[in-house]
Order: C-alpha cells, then sequence, then structure tokens
C-alpha cells in the first residue's frame, strides 16, 4: 500500500435525538473527510461521551428529547472552559442563545448549507469561535486567533486528497481507496485548488510539500 501523507482528519462526537439527522450528518462528515468518534441521542448518553471520548470538536443538537443543551454544556464548560463545541439547532434561536450564554464557541442552524456546518466545525476544532451568519445570537466573548492561511484553509478531505495526490495516486485510485466518486474528487481538488491560490492542482500539491516539509524541520 502506498504511503499517504494526509495528516489525520479531526475526530467528531454527534449528539443528537433525531436518529435520521444523527445518520445524515454523519454521512456529510464522513464524506467531508472527518471521523465520526461518536454518536449520542440522550443527555445522558451526551455527558458521557463528552467526558470520555476523545475528540477534537463535539457537534450538539440544541435540545435533547425535550431537554435544553445548556445545562449540560454549562457542566462541561464549568470543567473545561475551552471545550470544542458547535451547537445547531432548528429555528429555536433562543436556545442558542442559551448555548451562548453558557459559553459554547460555535453556534449553527441546520437549515444553513453543509459548508457553514462545516466551517463551524473547523473554526472550533482551531480553537477559535463561530456563528452562523443567519444566527440572530452573538457570543459573550471572542477569541481572537490570528487568520488561517496556506493549507489551514483547507478541508481534512482536501488535505488529504492533496496529499495523496503527492504520494502518486491518479484520481481514479484515490476515488476508489477513498469510496467517493470521482466527481467528488475532483471537486475536492478544485476547491483546494482555488483555497491555496493556485492555477494548477501541481501547484497545489506542491504548497502542500512545501508546508509539510517546513513543519517537519
Amino acid at each position: 500500500m502506498r504511503g499517504r501523507m494526509a495528516p489525520p482528519a479531526h475526530e467528531v462526537l454527534i449528539i443528537d435525538d433525531q436518529l435520521g439527522v444523527r445518520r445524515g450528518v454523519e454521512l456529510l462528515l464522513r464524506d467531508a473527510g472527518y471521523r465520526v468518534a461518536g454518536l449520542a441521542a440522550t443527555g445522558e448518553e451526551a455527558e458521557a461521551l463528552l467526558r470520555r471520548r476523545r475528540h477534537d470538536v463535539a457537534l450538539v443538537e440544541s435540545v435533547l428529547e425535550g431537554m435544553a443543551s445548556a445545562p449540560l454544556l454549562a457542566r462541561l464548560l464549568a470543567e473545561r472552559p475551552a471545550a470544542p463545541v458547535v451547537v445547531y439547532a432548528g429555528r429555536d434561536q433562543a436556545a442558542l442563545a442559551a448555548a451562548a450564554g453558557v459559553g459554547a464557541p460555535g453556534l449553527a442552524l441546520k437549515s444553513s448549507p453543509p459548508a457553514t456546518l462545516l466551517a463551524a466545525l473547523e473554526a472550533v476544532a482551531a480553537g477559535d469561535t463561530y456563528v452562523d451568519p443567519l444566527v440572530g445570537v452573538r457570543l459573550p466573548r471572542r477569541v481572537v486567533r490570528p487568520p488561517r492561511t496556506g493549507i489551514e484553509l483547507l478541508s481534512p478531505r482536501e488535505r488529504e486528497i492533496l496529499g495523496m495526490l503527492a504520494e502518486g495516486w491518479s484520481g481514479a485510485e484515490i476515488a476508489a481507496q477513498l469510496y467517493l466518486s470521482a466527481e467528488t474528487v475532483r471537486t475536492h481538488v478544485r476547491n483546494a485548488v482555488q483555497k491555496l491560490g493556485c492555477r494548477t492542482r501541481t501547484q497545489a500539491v506542491a504548497v502542500l510539500v512545501r508546508e509539510y516539509d517546513r513543519r517537519r524541520s
């Protein structure tokens, strides 16, 4: 098997009491290159999962089986003020306001495009805060971080695919290895090329290799 230079994908916990939503979000995240580290449907399951399971970021529904998630998050954030959590909701922005009030660093709406949810997860996993542009709530605190540059702009899947290209994999081989369609692979490559400000995928791969070499030195 050929070597792969892409870094490990973010480990995500998904906490939602609706089975269909959990499955849909899980498929979305896996397709985007994330790893699903655990699933929970109730407040009790969520608390155990958040405390015991290793993860980079947790996606938590604002209401679980009729119970607001804010008290659960308040207990967690009291122990770990920088806990990486994105709270998402349907139309209930009051629940998001409550989550913001206890210190949740990420807020998102289920009705927003998938790219918004992914942006929220990436930002919070990196230690930043994120508020969905459609959410009429402001966070009471703001962590100011330097803007992401270079390969930090890429999603885990984009980094993985560019890394495989750098190792000599063809687009068809990558699609088969990652269980993606060839068009999905091409889309990830195009997005990576655009984010890196490159004109070709060869240039994008060179940027990736140069950045990895710099980090290893």
